[in-house]
C-alpha cells in the first residue's frame, strides 16, 4: 500500500477542530488519487461561515475505481457508489461523498502545512452556487442562501456573482438574478441587490 496521504490521514485525527480535521481530509484524499479535488457542499460553507454544520464533506474530482479501491485500503469505509466513511480515533465519523467530477466555477486554497495546499470553491462560486439551489427548489433551502449570504456579504465581490448570474441560460440568469435580490435584502443587504442583481 502507498505511503499517499497517511500524514494528512494522521493529521485529521490528531486535530479537534472539525473544520480544520475536515480540511485534511481533503488533503489525503488529494493526496491519494495524486491530483486536485475541491471542497464544496455544507463543508465550504462552514469554512467560509464558521457556523453551519455539514452532514457530510462533498468533494469534487475524478476520483476512479481503482483510486476508490486506494481510499478503502487507506482506511476510508465503503458505503456503496460514490460515499465513503472516515472513522476518526476519537470515535467520531464523517460521511464523505463525490457528487460531480468537475468544480461549476472557481477555487481558492488553503494551506494546512508546508507541503499541504487544499482547494476549496471560491466564496463568489459559493453564492452562485446556493443562490442557484435555492432557486431550482432543490435541497438547498431558501433560508440556508440566506444564512450564507449575511455571513458573507462583506467579503464577497458582488460583481464576479452578478457576472457569473448572467453568463448562466437565459431561464436560469433571470431567475438567479431575481432570487439573488431578495436573498440580499432578506440578508438585510438590499443595497448590494439594488446595485448588482435589480433588473
Amino acid at each position: 500500500m502507498s505511503d499517499r496521504g497517511r500524514a494528512e490521514l494522521a493529521a485529521a485525527n490528531r486535530e479537534s477542530n472539525k473544520t480544520v480535521r475536515r480540511l485534511w481530509l481533503v488533503g489525503a484524499i488529494q493526496a491519494i488519487v495524486a491530483r486536485p479535488v475541491f471542497l464544496v457542499g455544507g463543508a465550504a460553507v462552514d469554512l467560509h461561515t464558521g457556523s453551519y454544520r455539514p452532514t457530510d464533506v462533498d468533494i469534487v474530482g475524478v476520483v476512479t475505481t481503482e483510486e476508490l479501491a486506494d481510499l478503502l485500503l487507506a482506511g476510508f469505509t465503503d458505503l456503496a457508489g460514490r460515499h465513503l466513511r472516515w472513522d476518526y480515533s476519537d470515535g467520531s465519523m464523517e460521511l464523505i461523498e463525490f457528487p460531480d467530477t468537475v468544480l461549476d466555477g472557481h477555487f481558492e486554497q488553503v494551506r494546512l502545512g508546508d507541503d499541504v495546499v487544499v482547494n476549496v470553491i471560491s466564496v463568489e462560486s459559493l453564492v452562485v452556487d446556493r443562490i442557484h439551489q435555492a432557486t431550482d427548489g432543490s435541497f438547498v433551502t431558501y433560508e440556508e442562501a440566506v444564512r450564507l449570504v449575511a455571513a458573507v456579504a462583506h467579503r464577497v465581490d458582488w460583481e464576479v456573482v452578478a457576472a457569473d448570474l448572467e453568463g448562466r441560460p437565459e431561464a436560469v440568469y433571470l431567475r438567479s438574478m431575481e432570487w439573488a435580490y431578495k436573498i440580499l435584502t432578506a440578508s438585510g443587504r438590499e443595497d448590494l441587490g439594488t446595485n448588482h442583481f435589480a433588473r
